[in-house]
């Protein structure tokens, strides 16, 4: 196990969901996918990668921008039911975590660091996988329903900070999409943006790593902060 001084370790780590801690991306790629042909229009790649990380809202204005039609009020709600149906049924089936993810949170336990999750997916559809993550491994857990604006807003992860009676420079944000990193950095927190598919642009004030495999608290607060931490490495707890 790594232990870092306490005023070396960030004092709370703000966690992503999907693409960060379990490979759901995939899943939500089918049912995008399959959502936009219904809608007429096959999705592209470039706008696939805008949707990424967004919230319900978000992800319909995009997709209505691109189709051309406007969604709102009963279809909105119709076509919301259908997405979170559908990939609610592939997570059931195929669910597995992200490289690193579950190494990481076993140290959090190990060393006792508080821990909050913040995703823009909706509660009813964040159930699959944090039965998957378990739910008691985090202090807090925020999602997409809880605020009045999702990522790429703050607003996330200024409830999460709130919640855990923390200011968000206190905090270490991991992140695999544009609109999360930038959501993350908006709101002030230190930012480890890890994409999760190719092709994804830097974020300014984020700090980009390629895979979450083999990053640790330590790490978190080495990549996050440019400060070298002293670490002293004992037997591993993982």
């Amino acid at each position: 196990m790594t232990s870092i001084a306490i005023d070396q370790a960030p004092a709370a780590i703000c966690l992503d969901m999907d693409g960060t801690l379990v490979d759901t991306e995939r899943l939500w790629d089918i049912a995008v996918y399959e959502l936009a042909e219904h809608m007429g229009r096959p999705l592209d790649e470039a706008t696939r990668e805008r949707t990424l990380g967004n919230s319900l809202q978000g992800f319909f204005e995009i997709l209505g921008e691109y189709t051309g039609h406007r969604i709102e009020g009963e279809e909105f709600d119709r076509l919301a039911h259908q997405l979170n149906t559908r990939v609610t049924e592939l997570m059931r089936t195929d669910m597995q975590w992200r490289p690193g993810a579950q190494e990481l949170l076993t140290e959090i336990a190990d060393t006792g660091t508080r821990v909050a999750l913040v995703t823009n997916t909706t509660a009813d559809v964040a159930q699959v996988p944090l039965e998957f993550i378990d739910r008691s491994r985090f202090e807090v857990v925020v999602t997409g329903c809880m605020v009045p604006n999702g990522k790429p807003a703050p607003d996330p992860y200024l409830l999460a900070c709130v919640r855990l009676g923390l200011e968000p420079g206190n905090t270490v944000a991991v992140e695999d999409s544009v609109t999360g990193a930038t959501a993350a950095v908006t709101a002030g927190c230190r930012v480890l943006y890890i994409p999760s598919t190719d092709g994804q642009p830097d974020v300014a004030g984020a700090h980009t790593h390629s895979t979450l495999a083999g990053v640790g608290i330590a790490e978190l607060h080495t990549l996050t902060s440019g400060t070298p931490v002293t670490a002293a490495v004992g037997e591993s707890g993982v």
